[in-house]
C-alpha cells in the first residue's frame, strides 16, 4: 500500500537518526528524508506534492490550527534523550484497501505526546486519524500475520 510505504519512508530515517546522530549539533542530516517530506516541512510547502499539502491542512484542522512542523524540529524529536516524544515506532499494517493501522509502543501509557507522529501520518496522506488507542502486542501480531 502506497500510504504505508510513504509513512515508513519518513519514520525510518528519523528512527535511524535517533540511534546514530549527534543531537548536540545545530542541525541533523536530512539526506535520507524523502524530498516531499522535507518540502512540506519547509517554509515553502507549495513545492510539496498535493497529498502532503492536503495532509498539512488536515493536520491543522485535526489539531485546531496546529502549525506545520519544521523539518529540523521534527527530527530532533527522535533524540533518545528527548522526553516529549511519548512513543516508539513499531509498524504499519494495511487493513483493507483504504485503511492502515499505525503501531507504536507507548510504554504502556494510554495518553502520550504524539503530535509529531500525527504530523507524519497526515502529510504521508492520511485522510483521517483515529486514536491513539492502546492495544496489546498480540493484536498487532494477529493483524500482521493475517495481512501476509
Amino acid at each position: 500500500m502506497e500510504y504505508a510505504r510513504r509513512l515508513r519512508s519518513v519514520i525510518s530515517p528519523a528512527v535511524r537518526l535517533g540511534g546514530t546522530a549527534d543531537f548536540e549539533q545545530d542541525s541533523l542530516p536530512v539526506d535520507d528524508v524523502p524530498d516531499w517530506f522535507a518540502a512540506v516541512s519547509s517554509p515553502d510547502p507549495e513545492q510539496a506534492p498535493q497529498f502532503a499539502r492536503d495532509g498539512c491542512d488536515r493536520y491543522a484542522e485535526y489539531t485546531g490550527g496546529g502549525r506545520p512542523w519544521e523539518l529540523q524540529d521534527w527530527l530532533y524529536r527522535f533524540d533518545p534523550d528527548e522526553d516529549s516524544r511519548g512513543w516508539e515506532w513499531w509498524d504499519a499494517t494495511p487493513v483493507g484497501s483504504s485503511r492502515v493501522h499505525v503501531w507504536v509502543d507507548s510504554w504502556g501509557e494510554s495518553f502520550f505526546g504524539c503530535q509529531d507522529l500525527l504530523w507524519a501520518a497526515y502529510v504521508a496522506g492520511a485522510v483521517r486519524v483515529d486514536g491513539p488507542a492502546v492495544q496489546k502486542s498480540a493484536v498487532w501480531s494477529a493483524e500482521r500475520n493475517a495481512s501476509r
